[in-house]
């Protein structure tokens, strides 16, 4: 995979812009503030980094940034596989686009596809491997020593097996703590669990019973009422003189006349008599309804006090009796694991002891693993930095066992780099002795180092990780850049000199005035041109022939080398 191009709109000073890069070293110089690093910016926002809205250029409502990745030569298969899971199709390129609006949202997409910003960031580890100052400040972090060692070490698959095993353990210690804290609380309050249990059972509460009872409450309250009211209505339709029984009987007797004359009337006696019979049978429910009324005190006073029981019980357990019939099985199943405690945390234990074991065996694995790429690795960047001008400077990896109670995901071992660039000094933490130069080499010197080993991406972005250096050490840097890019491309961003001669394109950056707004704007250099830019490199403001002439053979010397 090879970055081919960059396409910037509307972000920051860049109105528009297209950045092409090859293969081998790509070098990228201008004046300061003419927006380089925006260049960087701009790819570390279509690879999936935090957005701000103010990047946006003033007036516009959005910027856009699309890289174009050469993917001819086939993807690794776990991104292959991720992106075929997000139904992108990848064809000869992989286009990565991000628009972002200034109010805040936008959108990405590969291959016209949109995709979430975790997806996009998954896989741009494996497209563009992004090295700045922020990095090299990255070093002083022994946390990141920990990861660098097993990316040279290939460790990954004994990092992911300890992890495995140190979450579940995690997991399971938190469940006993809270086992424990629970036990001693559920001790105190097993009295007051019991009591609630002992009330709800006593209560023998049935679904929907407060609804029945008050229905039944109602009924014995009004029954001189209702047994006067569903006599007379027995009377209207079937007992008292004129009923509606009588009445229906009546009417049938004349349609039984008309139907000597009428065939229709056959039906109506058919409907009238089935009337009369559901009226008759309305009467006998009522009369069998009034007969079983009764007042009764004694009911009436048991159901009362049955209602307010219940009603207790409905304000303490949730309004209804049916939350308090869950409560009640709640309560009775608290009851029971307080009374098991014991054998639940026996049990816990138990298959805590043996994760500790296996965390313990992946542990040792994943720390001689480490013991053994730290002597590797020593020796490699001590062979790196000798090549970039520290010659007699003395690296280490220094890893320390911790005690088991300090296991965290980063496995058993304090990791830090050491190093002791002057004769005769001891070595001490990378973190507290090594000046800006230094770590600007003793970074070259680990891509270079981990370019061999781990799977990096196959672009690598430098901007301006040449701060510090200067003179011969700066030349040393540019060949070690140069030669990395045999493998792999590399995109350097510099102000020296030494660093730009070694580039096979060198793009040059400048800014200008548009209509009163500041515009940044790109040239790809030929030989002519790339004399004057390293010349300005040189001489600064003023350029002379001299510098030209340095210029020219600086230029010359590094390609013959």
């Amino acid at each position: 995979m090879m970055l081919c191009s960059l396409h910037i709109q509307d972000l920051a000073i860049i109105d528009e812009l297209c950045v092409e890069f090859g293969a081998g070293l790509n070098v990228m110089t201008g004046e300061t503030g003419a927006g380089k690093t925006i260049i960087v910016e701009a790819l570390r926002l279509v690879l999936g980094s935090r957005v701000q809205p103010e990047m946006v250029r003033a007036g516009q409502d959005r910027a856009s940034v699309t890289a174009v990745f050469d993917a001819t030569q086939g993807l690794a298969s776990q991104i292959q596989e991720t992106l075929e899971g997000a139904g992108v199709e990848v064809g000869p390129e992989l286009i990565v686009n991000r628009t972002i609006a200034s109010h805040g949202r936008g959108r990405m997409a590969i291959n016209g596809v949109p995709v979430t910003q975790a997806l996009l960031r998954t896989v741009a580890e494996h497209l563009v491997d992004v090295s700045s100052q922020h990095e090299h400040q990255l070093l002083l972090d022994p946390a990141e020593h920990a990861v660098i060692l097993d990316a040279f070490g290939g460790l990954e698959d004994r990092a992911r097996a300890y992890r495995d095993i140190h979450l579940q353990f995690a997991k399971l210690s938190r469940e006993i703590q809270e086992l424990e804290v629970g036990q001693a609380q559920a001790k105190e309050k097993l009295d007051f669990l019991k009591f609630q249990l002992d009330e709800l059972k006593s209560a023998d509460l049935k679904p929907n019973e407060d609804k029945e009872i008050e229905a039944r409450i109602n009924r014995l309250k009004n029954a001189v009422t209702l047994e006067e009211q569903t006599r007379t209505a027995e009377g209207a339709l079937y007992g008292d003189s004129g009923s509606a029984s009588e009445m229906l009987g009546h009417a049938q007797q004349m349609l039984s006349q008309c139907a000597r004359f009428e065939t229709k009337a056959q039906a109506w006696l058919e409907a009238l008599d089935r009337a009369r019979l559901e009226v008759e049978e309305v009467a006998r429910n009522l009369s069998s309804y009034a007969d079983g009324l009764e007042s009764d005190p004694v009911g009436l006073e048991e159901l009362g006090d049955r209602l307010h029981r219940i009603r207790h019980l409905m304000r303490k357990h949730g309004g209804s009796v049916e939350a308090c019939i869950k409560r009640r099985d709640e309560i009775a199943a608290e009851i029971d694991t307080c009374l098991n405690y014991d054998d639940v945390l026996a049990e816990k234990k138990a298959r805590l002891d043996k994760l500790c074991a296996s965390r313990r065996q992946a542990a040792n694995r994943w720390s001689q693993g480490r013991q053994q790429a730290a002597k590797s690795l020593g020796r490699a960047v001590a062979a790196e930095l000798a090549s970039l001008g520290m010659k007699k400077t003395e690296f280490a990896v220094h890893i320390e066992r911790r005690t088991e109670d300090d296991w965290d995901e980063s496995g058993p071992d304090q990791v830090e780099f050491i190093i002791s660039p002057n004769v005769g000094e001891p070595m001490r933490a990378l973190a507290r002795i090594a000046s800006g130069g230094e770590l600007s080499r003793v970074m070259l010197a680990l891509k270079s180092v981990l370019s061999d080993r781990a799977q990096l991406a196959t672009t690598s972005v430098f901007d301006e990780v040449d701060s510090g250096i200067g003179g011969a050490i700066a030349e040393v840097v540019g060949k070690k850049l140069k030669q990395i890019s045999r493998n792999r491309q590399i995109i350097c961003i510099t102000h020296l000199p030494q660093v730009a001669i070694h580039g096979d394109r060198h793009i040059l950056i400048s800014k200008r005035v548009d209509r009163g707004r500041t515009v940044a704007s790109l040239a790809w250099l030929e030989p002519s041109a790339r004399v004057e830019e390293v010349a300005r490199m040189l001489g600064g403001t003023r350029i002379t022939e001299a510098t030209i002439k340095h210029a020219k053979e600086m230029l010359r010397l590094a390609s013959k080398e």
